[in-house]
């Protein structure tokens, strides 16, 4: 970060700083607000937390800013969104956008956890395992742990609103960023002039059990796609049941492999167990583009043994050192698995998934110390905020259900679901502009979203080639 402030926003000096995502660098502006950890016990612990300001491209500019809030729980803001004003240049124009790094995240004090050299826990599905995990993570947490949930976050949020002397905010949330949204709404809704919500997660939903079933719900859906497409199930007439078998196979022994691996072209030794090609299915199918590429992956696995392009694809789609999972292990341990109740165990068996989540979940918290979440946070939230919601309709983790729920409290609410589309589409085609349409009129009425309709399924994969013509 240099010395020279380029620009005073309110009692924030911002300076030009230099920012990496895993793939890119930029330069942006940033400022750091200092906060208690506890704000029970403002004069012990303080906290630095990392804002960015993303300055409108327009000379004139409106006085509400947009806040953007990452998913996760555990991504940084400065990870997930330092390109947004570039995805959202209508909304750009004429307002701020400012990212903040939620507590525990990115840099304002991230709760990382080494556990690299604890595979043998982390392809565990005993519960113990997953305890001792909870105990090696918890041994490197920094601070208090009870102190970094979703309720005293939004603490952090409206001391920053407080400090750039912004008198509403629009909030953007993703994810479990739309989870924080709602609390923010709920908590100070005089602070709050629209808000997106994209992938809806109601407040009363608790996260976990239903992953595995949402998932599963989405795979049989890219099966049943290739089956109805003439291409596609004349190349893989046995998606199913070879994905199936190759699960199957996977329970019985793991398989040892080698690849070159592209970037180095090194030969590289790997082992793929059942852990493995879960996470692999999972996190490709939140992304409709990465989905389209499955198909002749797994056929290459189970037909041939090949598995190279399971493992880059692998690589490519690990976000594990994006998440900081002792912050993540707050918020899931004092928001969620607290209020778990009848988990459907036998429904669970019967997914790709398995039971495994709840179960690592459950044995995590254990031993995680829970903050204190008030009965209020639990309760479906009630708002005459003018409130857009978005979802994919084949979204494998926050289902358009979760919307049409969220929807029952809202006064001033619409709905929009994106077809053919997975996990966070408010960068999808012409999303966007509408987007931008409804935070200028804080109105959920009229919006051009016509141009949705256009919006065709991803092709699938049938070779290295790419989709029939």
């Amino acid at each position: 970060m240099t010395d020279e402030v380029v620009a005073r926003i309110g009692s924030l000096e911002f300076r030009d700083c230099a920012l990496a995502t895993p793939y890119h660098q930029r330069y942006v502006q940033c400022a750091f607000v200092e906060v208690p950890e506890n704000y029970d016990e403002p004069e012990e612990r303080r906290l630095e937390l990392l804002v960015i300001r993303l300055p409108a491209s327009a000379a004139r500019t409106t006085d509400d800013p947009v806040l953007a809030i990452a998913g996760g729980p555990g991504q940084a803001a400065s990870d997930s969104f330092l390109w947004l004003d570039r995805a959202f240049q209508d909304l750009a124009r004429q307002r701020d956008i400012y990212l903040i790094d939620q507590r525990g995240t990115g840099h304002s004090n991230a709760q990382t956890c080494d556990l690299s050299h604890r595979e043998d826990l982390l392809l565990a599905d005993d519960r113990e395992s997953f305890r001792e995990l909870g105990r090696e993570c918890l041994a490197q947490f920094k601070g208090d742990p009870r102190q970094y949930t979703t309720p005293v976050a939004v603490r952090d949020f409206e001391r920053v609103r407080e400090a750039l002397g912004v008198a509403q905010w629009n909030l953007y949330g993703v994810s479990y960023g739309t989870r924080v949204a709602q609390s923010y709404m709920r908590t100070y809704p005089t602070a709050v002039r629209t808000a997106v919500l994209d992938g809806v997660l109601p407040a009363q939903e608790n996260f976990g059990p239903q992953i595995a079933l949402h998932s599963q719900a989405a795979l049989d859906a890219l099966v049943v796609q290739c089956q109805a497409d003439e291409a596609c199930r004349e190349a893989y007439p046995d998606l199913g049941s070879g994905l199936e078998a190759l699960f199957e196979r996977l329970d019985t022994a793991p398989v040892e492999f080698h690849y070159r691996e592209i970037s180095s072209g090194d030969q590289v030794q790997e082992t793929l167990r059942r852990a493995h090609l879960v996470s692999i299915v999972r996190m490709a199918l939140y992304n409709s583009e990465v989905l389209s590429v499955l198909p002749p992956m797994l056929a290459q696995a189970y037909r041939e043994d090949d598995f190279a392009a399971l493992a880059r694809m692998s690589r490519r789609l690990d976000i594990s050192d994006q998440l900081a999972m002792g912050m993540h292990n707050s918020v899931m341990c004092s928001e969620d698995v607290p209020f778990i109740e009848n988990v459907p165990t036998d429904a669970l068996k019967n997914t790709y998934m398995g039971t495994q989540m709840v179960e690592a979940l459950k044995g995590l918290c254990e031993v995680w110390p829970r903050g204190d979440i008030d009965a209020s946070y639990k309760q479906p939230l009630r708002s005459a905020i003018p409130t857009l919601l978005l979802s994919g309709e084949r979204d494998p983790v926050t289902p358009p259900a979760y919307g049409e729920a969220l929807l029952e409290g809202l006064e001033r609410a619409r709905h929009i679901t994106v077809p053919h589309r997975g996990h966070h589409v408010g960068i999808t085609g012409c999303m966007p502009r509408v987007i931008a349409q409804f935070v200028e009129s804080a109105q959920t009425e009229g919006l051009q979203v016509e141009c949705l309709g256009r919006l065709e399924t991803v092709p699938l994969f049938l070779n290295v080639n790419g989709p029939s013509p």
